[in-house]
């Protein structure tokens, strides 16, 4: 299976509630979102174990072609964490950033993509 694209949602001075325009995560194969230098990502764990989301990066630098670390992001059980924004390492080939999920058995995981 393919990647599961999130859509941008843009913030307002009034604010937004992020419960409004989550959406439940791709665990098994992951999401995508089109990347821009202010895109937010928002990520609520309602599972009851911590979930680990990581961004890779997909470039290299220098003679060596040392590979950039990819972000790494803890979200410990029943809480949620608002990452970003991300820098061009993190864009793919066809301008997406990745995002992939790991846990025990992740359950109740939301996630939305917002603009600042």
């Amino acid at each position: 299976m393919a990647r599961t694209a999130l859509s941008a949602t843009t913030l307002t001075e009034a604010g937004i509630d992020p419960g409004d325009v989550d959406t439940a995560a791709e665990l098994t194969d992951g999401n995508s979102f089109v990347w821009a230098a202010h895109r937010l990502l928002y990520v609520l764990n309602g599972d009851d174990a911590a979930l680990t989301v990581t961004i890779p990066t997909p470039v290299t630098v220098g003679r060596g072609s040392l590979a950039v670390a990819d972000t790494t992001i803890t979200i410990p059980a029943g809480e949620y964490r608002l990452a970003g924004p991300f820098g061009q390492e993190h864009r793919q080939a066809d301008g997406t950033v990745h995002v992939n999920y790991a846990g025990t058995t992740p359950t109740g995981v939301m996630v939305a993509v917002l603009d600042a």
